[in-house]
């Protein structure tokens, strides 16, 4: 048992439009960091090929949406095709998106049969913004919705709950998992950026919290200890997931958060701490956002070492 660093090959070949910031450097850099830190012999390094059933995807998406991705790869390995405003795919995306899911797949197996004891899953294209039926913020299938619908219906848990620490909120991740009282989404986000969150109601299930502009780590760390840990305390949770952004760290431009590659380590630390309590360390994290590369690849370190109680 250890912690896993699950991830697939077809990363590096899910092509997005030039000047998109969800890139394949992202992945590069991670694998770069954790090589030249010398922490790679203290995880359980996990390539898979597994990708996510249709049946898999059908707990999370209408079977029209998964049929439109399909139809929209381009036969070209150069080109790519928009199927949102700020969404594309190339001709490798829809296999990308299938492993993406699948890792998470494989991921919440390991680690609920006890094989594991927690994952990272270093993955693109990412998840949170993929609603039921539409595509979104480089967003195709929603990873982490598919993981805890799976670790519900196939591995037989009764309550799942979503901690998304992205810098941006997860709506579609909350279109998805509304309204059940199987699953909990706590979420933090900056105001008035992407997906310009305007409401002050939520679904029952859903705890979400706005983070004004300069916000810093010692606030998110605040929210989950005094918010979002007596919450999860009533729900108890048998696997808590975790939608890993990184995009709030005070060097990536996609926001205007304060957070430092330390506060990445003391967020982990404590929801480490919460999952021991409740669900016997079991944690399935999930890579989401971080595009500026050298604040996201250390970052993504220090919480997998976090992670792995290094």
């Amino acid at each position: 048992m250890g912690t896993g660093l699950l991830t697939h090959s077809l990363c590096h070949l899910h092509l997005t439009a030039s000047d998109s910031p969800e890139s394949p450097e992202r992945i590069s850099a991670v694998g770069d960091r954790l090589f030249a830190s010398g922490l790679t012999q203290a995880f359980e390094i996990i390539e898979t090929r597994r990708e996510a059933t249709r049946e898999d995807l059908l707990r999370a998406h209408t079977a029209q949406y998964i049929d439109f991705i399909q139809s929209r790869v381009p036969p070209d390995e150069k080109q790519v095709v928009m199927i949102s405003e700020d969404t594309g795919i190339g001709k490798y995306s829809y296999e990308a998106a299938l492993q993406s899911a699948g890792c998470v797949l494989e991921a919440c197996d390991r680690v609920v049969r006890g094989e594991l004891n927690n994952a990272f899953c270093c993955i693109r294209p990412p998840g949170h913004h993929a609603h039921r039926d539409k595509a979104e913020g480089f967003c195709l299938f929603n990873n982490v919705a598919i993981g805890a619908l799976y670790a519900r219906e196939v591995l037989k848990l009764q309550k799942v709950a979503i901690l998304d620490i992205d810098v941006h909120h997860g709506d579609g991740t909350e279109d998805i998992v509304k309204d059940r009282d199987d699953l909990l989404l706590c979420s933090w986000y900056q105001e008035g950026i992407f997906p310009n969150i305007t409401k002050t109601r939520w679904p029952a299930n859903v705890h979400a919290r706005a983070l004004k502009a300069g916000s810093t780590g010692d606030e998110a760390c605040q929210i989950i200890r005094s918010e979002w840990g007596p919450v999860l305390q009533a729900f108890q949770p048998e696997l808590i997931m975790i939608s890993a952004g990184f995009d709030a760290h005070a060097n990536d431009t996609m926001s205007a958060l304060d957070f430092s590659d330390l506060d990445y380590a003391h967020i982990t630390r404590i929801i480490n701490d919460i999952a021991k309590t409740l669900c016997g360390a079991k944690v399935v994290s999930v890579l989401e956002g971080g595009y500026e590369p050298r604040s996201l690849s250390r970052s993504v370190v220090a919480h997998i070492r976090t992670l792995a109680d290094l």
